[in-house]
């Protein structure tokens, strides 16, 4: 909910309020810059920004006349003092506790959320650490025990990258969940934009482009065949992720390009894909993955009856471009070191090109 918002410096400043959360955010030209809960009728954000420099905005709420009074501060530019208005659901905030702020409304409840959210940061953690057992002693009974270890590291690695991609944009998340037989799953708010959204699902092969190729040069120093399993394993669980299917990180991406133009034609490719995928999957009995899959097109198609003007903000034309070869980048690196691992006869690498060619 946006709380308040003005321009200066030709930029757009904007502080929106997160009900839920207690969060407040600044953001700047739609990007977020600062992330803080909600505080007193008085808050100061910092931040720093490649144009302003090392910045400050304060501000200060006048409950009685719905009106904020704020002070920036950027490097090498005066100083900016400003009026800006409170939203109109800002003020239908203040109105239900008259003469309160919204940072303090959402105050009155602190001492109990806090209670709560402790008790579910436990259960969080204790959840977190079941299924990484889990998946452990899942991969164990398939496999080794070491190439588990492996394949649970890979996994992780891969699913880190989307949190730290979410923590970059300041938005908040509970960081992420391993599923035996299905790999993991980075949980936080949605994003929004699309540029985020499309930036987050690709962090994710990133991270694990990174650690297949760590995989790759032991493999080459030491010429250990289990690193070049590994690698070739971890090559293909990133690259069948990049398919544009949805919920895939691929299919993210590609929904992400294909939304940012609203081409009905790409939309309809994305859904063909993803019911044929829910057919293989049920066929084979991946019910929870078919169950994933279903709800990924109902999204598809929900979220294409949002109008425009209420969709996130899409991608400009060069971002689509450069979004386009970034994904298709990514995918031919892992598609490289498969067909390098399999010219080098490492034992049981030309499973990916079986599974692939299947």
């Amino acid at each position: 909910m946006e709380f308040f918002s003005f321009d200066a410096l030709e930029r757009r400043f904007a502080v929106t309020l997160d009900v839920d959360l207690q969060l407040e955010r600044l953001s700047l030209d739609g990007v977020v810059m600062s992330v803080k809960p909600w505080g007193e009728a008085n808050s100061i954000h910092n931040f720093d920004d490649a144009q302003l420099g090392q910045s400050t905005l304060s501000f200060k709420l006048d409950p009685e006349n719905q009106q904020i009074s704020y002070d920036l501060h950027a490097s090498s530019y005066p100083v900016i003092t400003g009026i800006a208005d409170v939203s109109e659901q800002a003020k239908s905030l203040l109105v239900q506790q008259p003469g309160a702020s919204p940072h303090q409304s959402g105050k009155v409840n602190s001492f109990v959320l806090l209670g709560i959210a402790a008790k579910l940061f436990k259960s969080f953690k204790v959840i977190k650490v079941a299924l990484l057992g889990a998946s452990v002693a899942v991969y164990s009974v398939m496999f080794t025990v070491e190439f588990a270890l492996a394949l649970v590291a890979v996994l992780m690695f891969h699913e880190y990258g989307h949190v730290r991609a979410m923590k970059k944009f300041g938005i908040p998340t509970k960081g992420f969940y391993l599923i035996p037989f299905l790999g993991g799953v980075a949980v936080g708010d949605k994003a929004r934009t699309q540029w985020e959204s499309l930036y987050i699902s690709m962090m994710g092969p990133v991270y694990g482009l990174v650690m297949t190729a760590g995989f790759y040069v032991a493999f080459l120093v030491t010429g250990s065949h289990f690193c070049g399993l590994v690698t070739s394993i971890s090559a293909l669980l990133n690259l069948v992720n990049l398919f544009p299917v949805y919920p895939l990180d691929g299919g993210h991406v590609v929904k992400a390009l294909v939304f940012s133009r609203r081409n009905r034609i790409a939309l309809v490719l994305l859904l063909s894909l993803s019911a044929l995928c829910l057919y293989f999957s049920w066929s084979f009995g991946f019910y929870f993955l078919s169950f994933f899959i279903f709800i990924g097109v109902v999204d598809l198609i929900t979220a294409w009856s949002v109008p425009i003007s209420a969709d996130i903000t899409p991608l400009k034309t060069y971002g689509i471009w450069f979004s386009l070869a970034w994904y298709l980048a990514v995918a031919l690196a892992f598609i490289l070191l498969i067909v390098l691992l399999v010219e080098a006869n490492v034992p049981g690498a030309e499973i990916a090109t079986k599974i692939l060619a299947a």
